[in-house]
C-alpha cells in the first residue's frame, strides 16, 4: 500500500524475534539484508506493522547506525500499531528523528490481512 502512494524507493529488510521452531529468541535474527551503503546520507522512514515489545525495532535501529554507519538523526519511525505496554529500551532508547504510529491499541494479536 505504502509503495502505491509515494515515489520513492522501498527497500525490504526481514528480521525475526522467533527460531526455525517458532520459539521466542532474545535477540532478532536477519533473515533478509541489504547493502546500505548508498543511502548513508539518504532520510530513512522505517515501517513495521506492529510495535509489540520494541525489540525488533531497537535491534533495526541499533544496528543501521553501529554496523551500517548511517546517522540516527536520519532515521524516522512508522508503525501502524503500537501496543501499550512497557517496552524494551537500550540506554539510548529508539532516539530516532521521529515515530508515528496510527493507533494505539492494548497488548491484544493483531492478525494482519496480508499474513
Amino acid at each position: 500500500m505504502l509503495r502505491k502512494n509515494i515515489d520513492l524507493p522501498i527497500y525490504v529488510v526481514t528480521l525475526s524475534t522467533y527460531d526455525e521452531n517458532n520459539n521466542p529468541i532474545d535477540t532478532p535474527r536477519d533473515i533478509q539484508w541489504m547493502d546500505f551503503s548508498e543511502l548513508k546520507d539518504k532520510r530513512i522512514l522505517i515501517v513495521d506493522e506492529v510495535d509489540d515489545t520494541r525489540k525488533t525495532l531497537m535491534y533495526l535501529v541499533d544496528k543501521l547506525v553501529n554496523k551500517e554507519g548511517l546517522n540516527r538523526d536520519n532515521l524516522g519511525v512508522f508503525v501502524i500499531h503500537n501496543k501499550l505496554k512497557e517496552k524494551y529500551e537500550s540506554n539510548k532508547g529508539l532516539d530516532v528523528s521521529f515515530y508515528l504510529a496510527c493507533d494505539d491499541v492494548a497488548g491484544v494479536w493483531i492478525v494482519y490481512p496480508w499474513e
